[in-house]
C-alpha cells in the first residue's frame, strides 16, 4: 500500500512429462504432465503408434521435458506431431531433454520424431537412454535443421549437445555424442562437418536383423538425393544422412524407412 512495487524478474519455463508403457500389445500405463501429451490414433495394424505433443510450441533456454516408453512383447512406433523447435534463448540457461526408452521380451520400439529445427541462439542439451534385452529391438532416429532456411536464418551461434546411449542386457552397445557449441557457422560449412547441408540425420539400429535393415536400405540408396552412408556389424546398424535442402531430407528419410520391411512411415509425417 506504500506504492512500492515488487518485480519478479524470473522467466517462465515449461515442464513436461510423458511416459506410455505397452504390455503383450495393449496399453498398461499412460501418464502425462504439463506442457507434454501423448496422443495414441487408432492404427490398423499390431503396431501401436504413440505421438508426443509439445503444447508450449517448442523449447528455450530453462525448459525442461522428459519422455519414456516401455515395451514388454509389443510393438511401438514413437513419433511427435510436429517438428521441434529450438527457439533463441534470451539467458545462458540450457533447456534440457532426456528421452529413455525400454524394449523386454521379443519387443520392437522405434523412436522415429520429427526433425529438430535449431534456431540462432538456441541452447539445448539432449540425452537418449535405451535399455533393451537380447530378444528385443530398438530403432533410433534423430535429425536436425541447422537453422529457418525459409527465414533466410543461416546457423551461425548456438548450444546443442546430443547424448545417446544404447545397452543390451546392461551392457554398452552403442555411444553418439555430438556437440555444436557457440560459433558453429565455420563447422556446418566444411567438408569434414556438414558439408554446407541444411539437414543432418542419424538412424541406429540395435536388434536380431541388422543385415535384413541393410539390404532394404541399400536397395533405395541410388534413387535418393542425400548424401547416405549405412553401416552393418554385430547386430547393428547406422545410418548417417545429408542433405542440402530439409524438404528433400526428410522426404529421402521417408523412403528410408519405408523401405524397411514391416516399417510404416508414421502418419503425422504426411500430414
Amino acid at each position: 500500500m506504500d506504492g512500492t512495487v515488487t518485480v519478479n524478474k524470473a522467466l517462465q519455463r515449461s515442464r513436461g512429462e510423458a511416459g506410455l508403457g505397452f504390455r503383450d500389445g495393449d496399453l498398461a500405463r499412460l501418464h502425462q504432465r504439463g506442457a507434454a501429451k501423448a496422443l495414441l490414433p487408432r492404427t490398423h495394424s499390431s503396431v501401436h503408434e504413440a505421438v508426443l505433443v509439445n503444447t508450449a510450441g517448442g523449447i528455450t533456454g530453462g525448459d525442461r521435458y522428459d519422455y519414456q516408453c516401455e515395451a514388454a512383447a509389443s510393438r511401438v512406433v514413437v513419433t511427435t506431431q510436429a517438428a521441434e523447435r529450438a527457439y533463441r534463448s534470451s539467458t545462458d540457461d540450457i533447456a534440457g531433454m532426456d528421452v529413455r526408452l525400454a524394449a523386454r521380451r521379443g519387443a520392437a520400439l522405434h523412436w522415429l520424431p520429427q526433425e529438430t529445427i535449431l534456431f540462432e541462439g538456441s541452447r539445448l542439451a539432449r540425452h537418449i537412454e535405451v535399455d533393451l534385452d537380447s530378444s528385443s529391438e530398438c530403432l533410433v532416429l534423430e535429425s536436425l535443421v541447422f537453422g529457418r532456411h525459409a527465414m533466410g536464418e543461416a546457423l551461425q551461434s548456438c548450444h546443442f549437445t546430443d547424448q545417446w546411449r544404447i545397452r543390451v542386457e546392461g551392457r554398452l552397445v552403442h555411444a553418439e555424442s555430438l556437440s555444436l557449441t557457440e560459433e558453429i557457422g565455420a563447422a556446418l560449412a566444411a567438408s569434414a562437418g556438414a558439408a554446407g547441408a541444411q539437414m543432418s540425420a542419424t538412424l541406429v539400429y540395435v536388434g536380431p536383423r541388422p543385415e535384413q535393415l541393410q539390404a532394404d536400405i541399400s536397395a533405395v540408396l541410388p534413387s535418393l538425393a542425400s548424401r547416405v552412408a549405412v553401416s552393418c556389424w554385430q547386430r547393428r546398424l547406422a545410418l548417417r544422412l545429408l542433405a542440402a535442402e530439409t524438404m528433400t531430407g526428410k522426404a529421402d528419410l521417408s523412403r528410408i524407412i519405408g523401405s524397411i520391411r514391416g516399417q510404416h512411415v508414421p502418419r503425422v509425417w504426411q500430414t
